[in-house]
């Protein structure tokens, strides 16, 4: 999945903001708020669940993966 770390989409219950900076914030959170944690986005795929959100901060930064 190749997508715009600098694409503006929304990450759910925290508002707009870049793609980086969605992920980043999202592998930030806590356990069982990071488990419902989403990324809407224009283009497809249009909703980004947490383990795609897990597989791009993987892909771009292995310091945001949190280690389960």
């Amino acid at each position: 999945m190749a997508l715009d770390p600098e694409e503006f989409v929304t990450l759910t219950d925290h508002g707009s903001m870049k793609l980086r900076a969605a992920v980043s914030r999202a592998m930030t959170l806590l356990p069982k708020e990071r488990k419902r944690t989403t990324i809407v986005r224009e283009g497809e795929p249009a909703i980004l669940n947490f383990e795609q959100i897990k597989h791009l901060a993987a892909q771009w930064d292995e310091r945001l993966v949190p280690i389960d």
